[in-house]
């Protein structure tokens, strides 16, 4: 059989069976589940701002329009109306009330918070300046410009850093959830097969680099649809909640976390496939599995102090250590902090170590994925890739 047909028989029976499996669509259930608790999370503990509860007296009433435009971005005022000033400096002492106006005094009860009394404060004086420019004969008009003279248009430059690091933390989570699931698919996978004896089977009709191919391929083709619908889910979730707006790099870091899932579950499913070669039980998974798991979780933990500090010399020594790069620099670049130059050095020895890893499992994987027995040492699966064929 030839090599491409043998690659494409051999995807299309892993997508095939994995999509067949409850297992696998529980897995895409439980990710997408994972990420909306996430978000909705994130939305219902967010700070709403601060509201405070004002009493003032009927004569106050024009102060209360000025309150409500005085409050600076995440306050808003509350104004009630209190007949009796002694009933309203008891609704303050009870704490029915934040503050209140009363006989031409700011009440307010002990702790009460410096931000509330200015801005009271502001608004009396701007009352007071109001009432006595309308005494000496100016009109509506006059007063307004006088109290409001026009100031100059604010213009943005640069991403909003919030939304950035949300992005980011997507990017990071995703690639993290996607490339160790889809990993230990593979370890499965193999064990599976190896310890059935189905293995043999197929390796009557083809290569064991093509059933490793295989696999990988079609295993990897499932992990990117998993991938896009989490992360829709996960990002059309953020918006209508109002946790993120896009910023101008998310084109950018989509292409950056496709890329990288792509070299990074290349790297790893190799890894993760001979950590599947290399035993004969699932109950020997874990324990090869493990170093995997580590460097991958710690690549995780750091792309969170990543995007605080995208120009630190961690975050870019991490870009340019292959097992850590595709969890680190979607992060990068999606806080804009990922220079040029790095992004180049980084692809260029990701790529190598992906093809050094795919020639080393390969050699591996052909040699002892027909082994069975205990479970073979490092040492002993790299004596075998030095072998000769």
């Amino acid at each position: 059989m030839r090599q491409p047909r043998a690659v494409s028989l051999t995807a299309r029976r892993e997508i095939r069976e994995r999509l067949r499996s409850r297992a696998f669509l529980a897995s895409v259930a439980v990710q997408v589940a994972i990420v909306l608790a996430i978000v909705v999370i994130s939305a219902l503990t967010a700070d709403d701002g601060t509201t405070y509860d004002v009493g003032i007296e009927s004569v106050n009433a024009p102060i209360v329009e000025i309150l409500e435009d005085e409050a600076p971005t995440g306050v808003s005022v509350d104004v009630q109306r209190v007949p009796d000033p002694a009933e309203g400096r008891r609704e303050v002492e009870d704490g029915t009330l934040d503050a209140g106006l009363f006989d031409g005094r700011i009440v307010v009860s002990s702790g009460t918070e410096s931000e509330l009394i200015t801005l009271i404060q502001s608004a009396a004086a701007q009352l007071g300046t109001r009432q006595e420019l309308a005494a000496a004969g100016l009109g509506a008009g006059e007063i307004e410009r006088a109290i409001d003279p026009p100031v100059p248009e604010v213009e943005t430059v640069g991403d909003d850093t919030g939304s950035a690091e949300g992005l980011a933390f997507i990017g990071s989570l995703l690639l993290y959830l996607a490339i160790l699931g889809f990993g230990f698919i593979v370890t499965t996978g193999v064990v599976e097969e190896k310890g059935s004896r189905v293995v043999e089977l197929i390796l009557a009709t083809i290569r064991p680099t093509e059933l490793l191919t295989g696999k990988i391929v079609g295993i990897g083709l499932l992990g990117l649809l998993q991938l896009a619908v989490t992360a829709g889910v996960g990002i059309a979730a953020a918006l209508i909640s109002g946790q993120i707006e896009l910023p101008s790099s998310t084109a950018e870091t989509t292409v950056l976390v496709l890329v990288y899932f792509v070299l990074g579950y290349a790297f790893y499913a190799c890894a993760f496939a001979v950590a599947g070669a290399i035993v004969s039980r699932q109950e020997d998974v874990g324990s090869v599995t493990t170093p995997l798991t580590i460097i991958l979780v710690a690549g995780y933990l750091a792309s969170f102090g990543v995007s605080d500090d995208p120009g630190g010399t961690l975050a870019t020594v991490l870009t340019l250590f292959p097992p850590t790069a595709p969890l680190v620099v979607p992060a990068r670049a999606a806080v804009d902090g990922l220079p040029a130059g790095e992004l180049a050095a980084s692809l260029v020895l990701m790529v190598a170590g992906t093809a050094a890893l795919i020639w080393l499992a390969a050699r591996i994987y052909e040699r002892a994925i027909l082994m069975t027995g205990r479970p073979l040492k490092l040492r002993e699966a790299l004596r075998l890739a030095r072998s000769p064929d």
